[in-house]
């Protein structure tokens, strides 16, 4: 995020110099031609900026949400009573974290459409959580019987949403490690 931070002072100040020096900096090219070419790069400097942002927000949140998501046993094939309960209690709490506590800001509070391919992959994940979560409030609290008849499901839509997360996380670095070379290329920065 430094070296982001750093591209961006340094084109900023690219600008700065260059509204300085006026035309001569743009080899005799009008005025107008020099400011439209100013609002350009401050107009792509500021999409910079918004993609970044987003694809920071997924790339902080979605490894600590994998990471509660694999507090979550789904290997368990016979749940005994105190799994039962350990179970409910993690999963309830992972999926109301999710939706209206710790990562809702990110997951549901955060529009991702300047980010190429995640906003489908986000709307895919915020469905599926909303899924799960009404199973789950479909299931009585403290009832053994009912989870046990719920659980095979409950594996499977806990996995779709672990490798969904998992893709979102991909894309979200891909994403940004552009962003980043973008910006190098523009501060005529090397890359590493």
């Amino acid at each position: 995020m430094i070296t982001e931070i750093g591209a961006l002072v340094a084109i900023v100040k690219g600008l700065l110099d260059a509204a300085k020096a006026g035309r001569e900096l743009f080899a005799g090219s009008s005025k107008k031609a020099t400011v439209e070419a100013v609002k350009q790069t401050q107009a792509r400097l500021a999409g910079i900026a918004d993609q970044l942002f987003q694809s920071v927000a997924l790339s902080k949140m979605l490894p600590i949400w994998l990471k509660d998501h694999a507090t979550v046993n789904l290997y368990t094939e016979a749940l005994t009573d105190d799994e039962v309960k350990l179970l409910e209690s993690n999963l309830r709490q992972l999926i109301s974290d999710s939706i209206h506590d710790h990562f809702s800001g990110t997951f549901f509070g955060t529009s991702f459409a300047v980010l190429p391919g995640v906003e489908a992959g986000i709307k895919d994940f915020r469905g599926r959580l909303l899924a799960l979560e009404g199973q789950l409030n479909g299931i009585p609290p403290g009832d053994a019987t009912a989870w046990r008849r719920a659980w095979s499901i409950v594996k499977v839509r806990m996995h779709d949403l672990r490798v969904e997360a998992e893709k979102l996380d991909n894309l979200a670095d891909q994403v940004h490690a552009s962003l980043v070379q973008e910006l190098r290329e523009t501060a005529n920065l090397p890359s590493n």
